[in-house]
């Protein structure tokens, strides 16, 4: 629980001087970016395995060249379902995405932040909680601000229910 406390306050202090650094940023054009993503979610726990099909939001800053603040919303948009289980996933976090360029117009990156997470199976009820997510991707420009991303991410992992996944994602650069 520290850990979380910790990275909390560390997330809320970029975000403090993000919003500072907004205003001497004013010339500054495409520091804003946002996605949307299909992702088949691997959604296992005590009632059996799933994988429903959800879709992620993301809204994100770029703090510099090499490090960036996304917050993400993901939700099921299909469920896993067979006869007498259904399973479904929603979760919201925040993460700092370090990132490098690997040749011009491609960057890898990694992401790590904290999830809120549900995850509801028939067999097995719901679960709810906070966790600590991580991830790893790459995304390559497509225009001058639409990029293609493809990325996997450890959602969850309490109580013996654990969410991860890849996702292909669309952005733009605003």
């Amino acid at each position: 629980m520290n850990n979380k406390i910790l990275l909390s306050i560390a997330v809320s202090a970029l975000l403090m001087n993000s919003a500072s650094n907004a205003q001497s940023q004013v010339g500054s054009a495409n520091s804003f970016y946002g996605e949307i993503g299909f992702s088949p979610i691997d959604l296992a726990g005590p009632g059996g395995d799933a994988k429903p099909y959800g879709v992620r939001f993301l809204i994100g800053n770029e703090l510099n060249k090499n490090l960036g603040l996304d917050v993400l919303y993901t939700t099921t948009v299909s469920k896993d379902s067979r006869p007498g289980y259904d399973a479904s996933y929603s979760g919201f976090g925040v993460f700092l995405k370090p990132k490098f360029t690997i040749i011009d117009g491609t960057e890898v990156f990694a992401r790590i932040g904290v999830v809120r997470a549900n995850s509801t199976a028939s067999a097995s009820g719901s679960d709810l909680g906070s966790d600590v997510a991580y991830g790893a991707g790459i995304q390559t420009n497509l225009t001058k601000v639409i990029y293609g991303q493809i990325d996997y991410m450890h959602s969850y992992d309490r109580d013996n229910v654990y969410v991860k996944g890849f996702t292909l994602s669309v952005g733009t650069r605003f």
